[in-house]
């Protein structure tokens, strides 16, 4: 009897020894005798390209990601985010795969419940923090974006995953605190590699107000997206009062990616203070999609439109592991090979943003994205399809896309719309929650600002913002 319970005593420690011994087996075949790069993946939220210091804007709102250029980080200003709001691309971040092979994400057009069931990332995919794992990886998750959570299949695979019940609840040095005190109390170990995805959360609304003093920005009020944003997309502000709203906006916004900004460099101290970034390291930065600002008669973002100020984010990739050359309008799909494995995809992955949306009367199964939208970018020109039509964009001599050309005959929208079909085919093959947690799923973007009562406006036409 004895002997019996020792050998099962013995049995969690011999369990342990395996999966110790798989690890170093899996990380000495790699490294060899070498030690593995910490990996640091980051997500600035909501953050467009064009409002960085770093991509030519003319306030100095994003110091620490030029510095990080200076040390020789490599950058792209012309990347595109892989759909419009924060569930789809991070699915895409966490498995390398478009919306058309994850599922995850929404059967809406732009908010109110008409939405129909949002879809978590399921467990079908491998995602990168478990293929991490299994390189031996010590993983955390740290998220200033509530969405960014369990609930929608996102935390999958993290060791620790902590995510924030509210958009300031880690916003600007609470979210450093949080790290500073998730590396020192529990327990890493200094002899395995860390893999560590933070989102920082400061550009997604609500914004905080600016204080006095800053120099390049006004002092303003705190700001929240409602009631105003369906009176400026309705057309029910004067012209007088949506100029002054949207400046504010804009102030408040710049502020926001500053905040970012600063949060980005304590959040690298914190690792720098721990040793985490004393010997080989990777670390990647880009953003989830950016944010409109009365451009098109739009604020905020989440809809199935695909105009640059919500689609066009930065991406940086610094290293010691050496420099990797990124292409100006490197799609950032390949965040996850740059994380995973500190190269770019070979081939590289073509342009492609999407985002599912539930059908309307107008829909038919027949007809090219019937249950989504989808772009492509081909250099300076867009491709963009919805319900079996194509326009594009001359983004040279059009940036602010006001004037959509058709496309039908372009070489490339015939690839389009059977990507189109691809989305499609996976929104209808898609696996819906059940009752219980699509309501759950539903009630905590509705609360987060994503999913509304209001009716829905009608589509945007391609004008410039006040």
């Amino acid at each position: 009897m004895r002997d019996s319970q020792k050998a099962k005593r013995f049995v969690p420690v011999l369990g342990a020894l395996a999966v110790a011994l798989a690890v170093f087996i899996s990380l000495k075949s790699r490294y060899g005798g070498g030690v593995p790069p910490t990996v640091i993946f980051v997500v600035m939220d909501t953050l467009r390209a064009d409002r960085t210091s770093l991509c030519g804007y003319e306030h100095p709102i994003t110091p620490k990601l030029e510095e990080l250029v200076e040390r020789g980080a490599t950058f792209a200003c012309n990347s595109h985010s892989p759909s419009t709001w924060t569930l789809p691309s991070h699915a895409t971040f966490f498995t390398g795969l478009g919306p058309e092979d994850h599922q995850a994400g929404s059967g809406g057009n732009t908010k109110g419940m008409t939405w129909g069931s949002v879809t978590p990332l399921g467990p079908r995919l491998p995602t990168l923090a478990e293929e991490m794992a299994a390189r031996g990886y010590q993983t955390l998750l740290l998220s200033g974006n509530p969405v960014v959570g369990e609930r929608m299949g996102l935390t999958r695979g993290f060791d620790h995953a902590v995510v924030a019940r509210s958009y300031p609840e880690m916003h600007d040095h609470r979210l450093a605190d949080r790290l500073k005190l998730i590396l020192q109390y529990l327990a890493l170990d200094p002899d395995r590699p860390l893999f560590a995805f933070i989102n920082i959360a400061d550009p997604h609304a609500p914004w905080r107000g600016i204080p006095k003093g800053l120099g390049f920005l006004p002092a303003r009020p705190p700001m929240m997206i409602d009631p105003g944003r369906a009176r400026f997309e309705s057309g029910e502000m004067g012209e007088e009062e949506a100029e002054a709203w949207l400046s504010h906006l804009s102030d408040v916004y710049d502020y926001s990616v500053l905040r970012a900004d600063r949060s980005l460099t304590q959040v690298l101290e914190a690792l720098e203070a721990e040793g985490w970034l004393d010997a080989e390291y990777r670390l990647v930065i880009t953003s989830d999609h950016g944010e409109y600002l009365g451009e098109h008669r739009l604020v905020e973002h989440g809809r199935p439109y695909f105009y640059e100020p919500v689609t066009r984010v930065p991406l940086l990739y610094l290293s010691t592991e050496g420099e990797v050359r990124l292409p100006d309008d490197v799609p950032s799909i390949v965040v996850h090979s740059l994380a995973r494995d500190g190269v770019l995809p070979e081939p590289l992955p073509s342009g492609l943003a999407s985002v599912f949306r539930k059908g309307s009367e107008r829909s038919s199964v027949a007809v090219p994205c019937s249950s989504s939208s989808a772009a492509l970018w081909l250099r300076a020109s867009k491709l963009v399809a919805n319900r079996g039509e194509i326009v594009r964009f001359d983004l040279a001599s059009d940036p602010t896309e006001e004037h959509p050309l058709p496309a039908g005959n372009h070489p490339a929208a015939a690839k389009l719309l059977e990507y189109c079909r691809a989305l499609d085919r996976a929104y209808a093959s898609r696996p819906v929650p059940d009752a219980e947690l699509s309501e759950a799923l539903s009630a905590q973007l509705k609360a987060l600002g994503y999913l509304r009562d209001d009716d829905e406006p009608p589509p945007p036409q391609p004008s410039k913002p006040h």
